[in-house]
């Protein structure tokens, strides 16, 4: 219960920084399906060539989901790193903001592609094999985007009223404590992609 209240207290103080960067991820979202329609024809003939070896692969080849679990803890890892390491730095709060816009961008362009190129198959695609991790890896991007933020905040703010009682070794255990928890809700969509989307692109291809 004291994890429930102290959830919604997080949320509640940070309201605004959480509707920003999901207007942020949004605006990612929209650049990256935008930008499918500036593609040249050679591009995409490639793109569409590489899905095609993709699913070949798929289909030929047994799926070594360790690989894939060690992989994609190593990828997320270092994304939890860089957001991290920004929100110390003070001057990272854009370029957290601009973690955010890539993973939307990403997401906006992968699906777009997929949708466009490949009709059902790409929307089915997309919501069996590209949206139940993503379910959870977002929410954590985001929420572990808005702690670094407003540590950063933090720091500004002790800089500027001398009175304001900041212990940096203190402040700063906490902040990496939050952050190494909710990198735990990154843990179940890294399992999710490693076991069950690999058996969804099966069954899709």
């Amino acid at each position: 219960m004291k994890l429930l209240h102290n959830f919604k207290k997080h949320v509640k103080d940070n309201v605004l920084l959480y509707f920003a960067l999901i207007i942020v991820f949004m605006i990612g979202i929209s650049s990256g399906a935008i930008t499918i329609n500036m593609l040249k024809g050679t591009q995409k003939e490639e793109l569409i060539k590489f899905l095609d070896s993709f699913f070949k692969v798929i289909n030929e080849n047994d799926v070594d989901n360790i690989l894939l679990v060690k992989q994609s803890f190593k990828n997320n890892l270092q994304t939890l790193i860089m957001i991290w390491f920004l929100g110390i730095t003070v001057i990272g709060i854009p370029l957290v903001a601009g973690v955010v816009l890539l993973r939307g961008f990403v997401v906006g362009f992968t699906v777009g592609f997929l949708v466009k190129e490949l009709g059902l198959k790409g929307f089915l695609f997309s919501i069996l094999s590209i949206l139940p991790q993503n379910i959870f890896l977002i929410p954590w991007i985001i929420a572990s985007s808005v702690v670094s933020i407003g540590f950063s905040i933090k720091i500004i703010k002790s800089r500027t009223n001398k009175s304001n009682k900041f212990v940096f070794l203190n402040e700063l255990t906490r902040y990496s404590i939050v952050i190494g928890i909710l990198f735990l809700i990154s843990i179940i969509g890294i399992l999710i992609e490693s076991y069950a989307t690999p058996m969804f692109m099966k069954l899709i291809s």
